[in-house]
């Protein structure tokens, strides 16, 4: 029987609608095309601080000077706000997570940096769609390794077979599936919102 609900935040529940403000910051920075991406979230500066072994101010602080900002005319802050310019929230994806309570409990698990949790009580208020964060920043883990998941788990007090998992990366619907979570892989809100419906109509 089906208890929960875990997803995940960044590429499921916030996503980028263009990339056009990315090419345009690495057009004005003088970057290889398609690189930005990697040096923002997989970069070993990145991963630390989703590991929380560095604060995030620590990782734009060296971000900033790796790519040698103000000498473009820009601080970290700008840079933030244009990387971040096409980002939105899948509301009708939110909505369906809300409506699943309280018959379902309901969790996140995030490979993000220390300061989500006050995103999402503040710029992006839906911390109360859920029952528990978890992040990896806090926990000092990272997705795909087991803990991450089996802290969501402890803490929304159920076994795996009774959570469905959704993710838009592969290796992590694998590591969940692995443990005995129902994953669900993110390819659109509408296959992840039909593909949550089919499992609870059946589960």
């Amino acid at each position: 029987m089906i208890k929960a609900l875990i997803t995940d935040y960044g590429g499921v529940l916030m996503r980028t609608r263009t990339d056009r403000s990315r090419r345009d910051l690495e057009r004005r920075l003088e970057l290889p095309p398609h690189t930005l991406e990697q040096r923002v979230f997989a970069s070993d500066l990145s991963q630390r601080a989703q590991r929380g072994e560095i604060e995030e101010a620590v990782f734009w602080h060296e971000l900033e000077r790796d790519l040698d900002l103000p000498r473009f005319g820009l601080d970290r802050a700008e840079f933030r706000r244009r990387f971040f310019a096409e980002d939105f929230l899948d509301e009708e994806l939110v909505a369906l997570i809300r409506g699943v309570r309280p018959a379902l409990k309901t969790g996140l698990i995030s490979n993000a940096w220390s300061g989500l949790r006050e995103i999402l009580q503040t710029i992006v208020p839906i911390h109360d769609a859920f029952d528990t964060l978890v992040i990896s920043a806090e926990e000092k883990v990272i997705k795909p390794d087991p803990r991450i998941y089996r802290t969501a788990l402890d803490r929304l007090e159920i076994q795996p077979p009774e959570a469905i998992f959704l993710d838009d990366v592969i290796d992590n619907i694998h590591a969940a599936n692995a443990l005995g979570l129902i994953g669900i892989h993110f390819t659109s809100s509408v296959q992840a919102q039909h593909d949550i419906r089919a499992l609870l109509d059946h589960g």
